[in-house]
């Protein structure tokens, strides 16, 4: 579509970008002979009135939107990977394409090429994106030729549009672990096929019906090294908990949906790891209560608590090991103690009615089996995968500091998502309630 249409040939977009056209809200264009003598064109675009370009006669279809000749061209090159993000902004914007439409067409899954194939995978956006890409993707591309398009804001309603829209654009859309357990409730996902996908390195706990826990994430205790020495750090959450130690406000995280301050409060009460759940919301809250509100700041995103211990604002925190990890590697003076951690982690599951699925079940086989990448993953995130051999290519420093390494998997509880996904809202409901009291 990118030179001009000689007469009497087709305008009408190929399937990739009828696709595009959908999610943009633009109609599909039609084919007409093209005029010898016009005058300007005219475009209904967007909500800008006209109904006909009279110089190639391409009107809507059903009342839609009709495009001219360069926008469907600048389409098809977005649609083939033949421009950048920036180009076909600042194109776009030349040719009168809005910017909600051009942000739309932005982040629409790529279309594969004729006879090749493709996976759409809807994850976090940022470097986290990044990281998987570098990590896992652009080495899987390469060894399958199966092209990866990689989104951003995956969550649980967006599983949910797709599954039920009868045709999901996204093939895989990462969950954490109480929204995959509702995303199975719901059916919502779809049965992995394990005559497909080689399980043998993977930790049968991680292991389920509808998906694999792909990365583990370490909820743990750190501190400002500057003022606590780490011979003086908190080895335990009731040593966290002591006032008398430690008489400094902590910061903690009030998205129990997200972290385990709760699972931290019971341990800091003396409840053994395995007897953690059911988790008892009212003893929580008086251990809570015992810490004293007057010691507690609250943090809601994973940042801050990295901000506030090397600002000096605090000088202990609930956090991420993820987080940690990187700022140290920055300079930060911090560390963190992870005995009684409490583990989560992620899902990689394939929505129910996926396009893709074949190209699906590859990718996550070989996020399960190839050691190589997996451990590139783990360097680049200092999260854990769920190939547990592939620690054998980590330094010992590192590969001591994952949950599923030796030197701690007996030390750390695993989170119960189950749990979770039944009691999240008479949970959330609860504490929030405390802590306005």
């Amino acid at each position: 579509m990118g030179a001009p249409p000689m007469p009497g040939a087709s305008l009408r977009a190929p399937p990739a970008d009828q696709r595009l056209l959908a999610l943009a809200g633009l109609a599909q264009l039609q084919s007409r002979p093209v005029a010898s003598d016009a005058p300007l064109r005219q475009r209904r675009l967007c909500g800008s009135e006209v109904e006909r370009d009279e110089v190639s006669g391409v009107q809507a279809k059903k009342g839609g939107a009709t495009m001219t000749e360069d926008q469907a061209s600048l389409l098809s090159k977005l649609a083939r990977g033949r421009t950048s993000r920036r180009e076909f902004m600042r194109q776009g914007t030349l040719l009168g394409l809005s910017v909600p439409t051009l942000l739309r067409l932005l982040e629409a899954p790529a279309a594969a090429k004729a006879g090749s194939k493709v996976v759409n995978v809807a994850s976090y956006g940022g470097s986290y994106n990044e990281n998987f890409r570098k990590g896992f993707l652009d080495a899987f591309e390469k060894e399958t030729d199966i092209k990866v398009n990689l989104g951003a804001n995956a969550s649980l309603a967006l599983a949910k549009l797709q599954a039920e829209s009868g045709n999901p654009q996204w093939d895989i859309v990462e969950l954490t672990g109480s929204e995959y357990e509702v995303a199975v409730q719901q059916s919502l996902v779809q049965r992995l096929d394990y005559k497909k996908i080689d399980t043998s390195k993977v930790p049968a706990y991680l292991k389920k019906p509808h998906g694999i826990m792909y990365a583990l994430f370490l909820f743990v205790k750190a501190y400002d090294q500057r003022k606590i020495p780490d011979a003086r750090a908190p080895r335990t959450w009731a040593e966290f908990w002591d006032t008398g130690r430690y008489p400094i406000k902590r910061s903690l995280n009030q998205n129990i949906a997200d972290g385990s301050l709760l699972e931290a409060a019971l341990m800091a009460d003396g409840v053994p790891m395995n007897r953690v759940y059911p988790i008892d919301i009212e003893r929580a809250l008086k251990s809570l209560d015992r810490l004293g509100k007057r010691n507690i700041i609250w943090h809601s995103t994973n940042q801050e608590p990295i901000q506030q211990l090397t600002s000096g604002e605090v000088a202990l925190a609930t956090s991420w090991n993820g987080r940690v990890f990187p700022a140290r590697q920055a300079g930060a003076q911090i560390n963190f103690t992870a005995d009684q951690g409490v583990v989560s982690g992620d899902y990689l599951p394939v929505v129910k009615g996926a396009p893709n699925r074949e190209a699906a079940f590859e990718l996550i086989n070989f996020i399960a089996t190839n050691d190589v990448a997996a451990a590139q993953f783990m360097i680049l995130t200092t999260y854990a995968t769920a190939n547990a051999r592939a620690l054998s290519l980590l330094s010992k420093n590192l590969a001591d500091q994952l949950p599923t390494g030796d030197a701690l998997k007996s030390k750390v509880l695993m989170r119960n998502d189950a749990w979770w996904a039944e009691h999240l809202e008479s949970a959330t409901t609860r504490f929030k309630q405390w802590q306005v009291t």
